[in-house]
C-alpha cells in the first residue's frame, strides 16, 4: 500500500519543505489540486460537499500543478507526483501536453496525469473552451497527448482535433501513466480504459468499495480487466491496519491523506505539519512495511 499526502491549499512557501518531510518519512507522492481561479460568486454546483458550496474561497492557493511537480523533483529523489485532478478540457490540448511532457521530462517520469472533466463552469468561459462536450473533448485529448508523449512526428484526425504531422520535444522517456477521476457512470467507463482510477472522494469505505465494484465490472465489461490497474482514492476517516490491507488486497494501490485544512485548519507551520506526516508514518506507513 503506498500513501500519498495531499497538498491542497497548503501554502505556497512551505511547499520544498513539504516535499522534503513527505520524501524522508515515507510517503509514496503528493497529490497536486489544480483551479485557475476562484470567482467571488459561483453558480456551478461543487459535487463534493452536501450543500454544493465548494469548501475554500479566494484566498486559497492553487500554484499550476505541471510547473510545481517540476520544481519540487528538483528537491527530490523519488518522491511522485500525481494531479488530483487537472481539469484537462479546459485547456487547449497543445498547452497542457507541453505542461505535462515538461514535467514528466523534468521529474524522470515521477508525474501521474490525473485528470477529470470538472464541475465550475466559469473556469471553462474564462479559457473558452466548450463546458458542454468536455467530456468526449477530453477522451480525445488523452489520445492526443499520448501521441505526442511518445515523440517523433504523429498526426491525428479526430472530431474535435485534426492536424498534420508535427512533433513536440522534450518528450517523456516513458508513457505518462493516465488516472482518471469522478464516480459518475461516464467517469468509471472512462476510468476503466486507462491506468488508474483517482478516487478523490473523499469517500467512507463503503463508498469506496462500490465504486470499486462497479468500476471493476466495467473494465471485465471492456476487456481490460488483466492490465495492471491502479486506484488511489481519499477516505474521511483513516482506518485500521488491517482494513488497509484488506483495502489493499481489493486493489487499493494508494490512500491519500486528506490535508490540513480539512482539519479544520486552515494555516499551519512548516513544524506542525512535520509532526503530522510523522505520526501518520509511525501509525501507518512503518507498520504496513514492516509486513
Amino acid at each position: 500500500m503506498q500513501f500519498w499526502q495531499s497538498i491542497a491549499f497548503t501554502e505556497t512557501d512551505q511547499l520544498i519543505d513539504i516535499a522534503k518531510i513527505a520524501e524522508e518519512v515515507g510517503f509514496e507522492g503528493l497529490g497536486l489540486a489544480e483551479h485557475l481561479v476562484t470567482p467571488d460568486e459561483i453558480a456551478s454546483t461543487y459535487p463534493y460537499s452536501a450543500d454544493g458550496t465548494a469548501r475554500w474561497d479566494g484566498s486559497a492557493h492553487f500554484p499550476e500543478p505541471w510547473a510545481l511537480a517540476s520544481m519540487l523533483a528538483s528537491h527530490t529523489r523519488t518522491l511522485r507526483f500525481c494531479t488530483s485532478v487537472y481539469i484537462l478540457p479546459m485547456h487547449d490540448v497543445f498547452s497542457a501536453a507541453k505542461a505535462v511532457s515538461t514535467a514528466a521530462y523534468l521529474s524522470d517520469n515521477r508525474v501521474i496525469l490525473g485528470v477529470g472533466v470538472g464541475w465550475m463552469k466559469e473556469e471553462f468561459v474564462l479559457t473558452g473552451q466548450d463546458f458542454h462536450t468536455r467530456g468526449r473533448r477530453m477522451d480525445e485529448m488523452l489520445v492526443v497527448m499520448g501521441k505526442l508523449f511518445a515523440g517523433g512526428m504523429v498526426e491525428h484526425h479526430g472530431q474535435f482535433f485534426d492536424f498534420p504531422a508535427m512533433q513536440m520535444e522534450p518528450h517523456p522517456s516513458r508513457p505518462v501513466p493516465v488516472y482518471t477521476g469522478g464516480h459518475s457512470e461516464p467517469a468509471l467507463r472512462r476510468a476503466a480504459r486507462w491506468d488508474g482510477w483517482f478516487g478523490a472522494g473523499p469517500y467512507t469505505i463503503d463508498e469506496l468499495t462500490g465504486h470499486m465494484a462497479r468500476l471493476d465490472e466495467i473494465r471485465r465489461e471492456v476487456g481490460t480487466a488483466d492490465r495492471p490497474y491502479g486506484i488511489i482514492a481519499g477516505l474521511w476517516e483513516f482506518p485500521d491496519l488491517d482494513t488497509c490491507k484488506r483495502l489493499e488486497d481489493r486493489g487499493v494501490t494508494g490512500l491519500v491523506k486528506i490535508p490540513w485544512f480539512f482539519d479544520g485548519i486552515p494555516t499551519s507551520t512548516v513544524e506542525y505539519k512535520r509532526e503530522t506526516m510523522e505520526r501518520f508514518a509511525e501509525q501507518y506507513i512503518e507498520p504496513l512495511r514492516s509486513r
